[in-house]
């Protein structure tokens, strides 16, 4: 875990998952220009999941969650569909970009990166991210990792 003791314990909750966003972005984008795509969008994806789950914790984002019967909230799948219905992404986000970004993850592990499109991911990733408040962040005010 590259965050691991980087993050103030005292945080509450939200703001402890905006750090650990904020910091496995910055770290994506330091593997991407290593060369460690694997690990890279491994790091982006664990940023997306945790800047949705912000959305999910009773009375913080101050929006109300259209969260259907049997629907999962811990499920990233679900959370994504529940904050897309409840207006938290606009229409220029879709169900398609989130099964992309899932798709890499799952390509990435399972060591199918031919033909990924790294500026395509980044571009596609950075917009949820501007809708979910972990865009733009000032990297030099982040805690320093502890191993990348």
């Amino acid at each position: 875990m590259p965050h691991f003791g980087a993050i103030d314990e005292s945080l509450e909750e939200e703001q402890a998952l905006l750090m650990r966003a904020r910091l496995h972005v910055r770290g994506g984008w330091i593997r991407f220009s290593e060369g460690r795509t694997r690990d890279a969008i491994a790091a982006i994806y664990d940023a997306l999941s945790s800047s949705m789950q912000i959305f999910s914790i009773p009375n913080t984002s101050g929006r109300i969650l259209k969260i259907a019967e049997g629907e999962d909230p811990s499920d990233d799948l679900a959370l994504f569909k529940i904050l897309k219905r409840s207006g938290v992404f606009d229409d220029s986000v879709s169900l398609e970009d989130f099964m992309y970004i899932a798709q890499s993850l799952d390509d990435a592990l399972e060591n199918r990166l031919a033909g990924f499109d790294e500026t395509r991911f980044v571009e596609t990733t950075n917009r949820l991210f501007i809708q979910l408040g972990v865009l733009p962040f000032d990297a030099c005010a982040l805690p320093d990792s502890i191993t990348l």
